[in-house]
């Protein structure tokens, strides 16, 4: 897995905190032994060290976006997040179900400004255009490696900064990077408020945050 330079204001902000997608989710499994395992020897990302993470993760034949998504996309941990004592490898939800599931609990805990992941979500129509980035292809196979829980755990702990052309990373999930800027006086390029049509007739307004590296 390719080691990324970290994208200058997050570093800034988080320092080697801020880490490359596929690099924060094999920090945060608990290696075992495919013999002691929930998998019960089917093999899975908490099987086999770090070789047997890294190989099962990221695969010679995956596709270009699925390699971006893990070597492009940078996350940054909350400081209160909770640990993950256990490692379930399975999937038992949708994987649109389960990112707006997330979203809805996050709605329910939180402050809805506190979360980028609840921008511009209307809870009538369950969509919006950050439902719509976290529930792509390449998404969407990252649930089939990671399973339920640490999906959960990602969109509910830390803060996800995708990859932009031009340099650039959208935050779609996480504390509003433009707030911790303003407190650390530390440049960011924002563009406020993106309308997204979601059914007709209605807009809901999204704030989208585009880091410059």
């Amino acid at each position: 897995m390719k080691k990324r330079r970290v994208p200058e204001i997050l570093w800034r902000l988080f320092h080697n905190r801020a880490r490359t997608l596929g690099a924060t989710i094999l920090s945060l499994i608990p290696l075992k032994s495919s013999t002691n395992c929930q998998c019960k020897g089917r093999r899975c990302l908490g099987c086999d060290g770090e070789y047997g993470a890294i190989s099962f993760l990221l695969r010679e034949n995956d596709p270009d976006d699925y390699r971006k998504l893990l070597n492009q996309c940078f996350i940054v941990v909350s400081d209160q997040a909770p640990p993950l004592h256990g490692y379930d490898p399975h999937c038992r939800w949708a994987h649109l179900e389960l990112v707006r599931k997330t979203i809805e609990m996050t709605i329910s805990e939180q402050c809805s400004s506190s979360n980028v992941i609840s921008f511009g979500y209307d809870k009538m129509s369950r969509c919006s255009d950050i439902v719509e980035a976290l529930t792509s292809p390449s998404w969407s196979l990252l649930l089939t490696r990671i399973g339920d829980v640490l999906m959960v755990y990602l969109l509910k702990n830390t803060s996800i900064f995708l990859w932009l052309p031009r340099n650039k990373h959208h935050q779609v999930a996480g504390f509003p990077i433009s707030d911790l800027c303003l407190k650390s006086q530390v440049h960011i390029s924002i563009t406020t408020y993106k309308p997204s049509l979601l059914h007709p007739g209605n807009y809901q307004f999204q704030k989208r945050l585009l880091l410059r590296l």
